[in-house]
């Protein structure tokens, strides 16, 4: 296993320990902040990851959580630049994008 990966799977056991301080109806809620959270700590790493490297590290952090992952590929209609966003969906919510201007593969 990568060690990304091995480092997702410790912020799991965080995360789920998290989950648990939080009210059973706020639940999803959080499990998405938390996805997100987590995916902007890796965007701000000093060194770009690819994409794919970030979808699945988000992904094992919050996997059994009440949260959906998945990504997409926009285009910026301002510099006509592609780029992915991180989608976050809360299961039982509504989905949250987050730009990821600078983490285009």
């Amino acid at each position: 296993m990568p060690r990304y990966m091995e480092i997702a799977a410790e912020a799991n056991k965080v995360a789920q320990d998290l989950l648990c301080l939080v009210h059973d109806h706020d639940q999803p809620k959080a499990a998405e902040l938390i996805a997100r959270l987590y995916n902007l700590g890796i965007r701000t790493a000093p060194r770009p990851v690819q994409s794919t490297v970030r979808l699945n590290a988000v992904k094992r952090a919050v996997q059994d959580l009440p949260v959906k992952v998945n990504m997409e590929r926009r285009l910026d209609e301002r510099t006509k630049r592609e780029y992915n966003v991180l989608i976050t969906t809360p299961i039982g919510g509504q989905p949250t994008a987050e730009n990821s201007n600078s983490e285009d593969e």
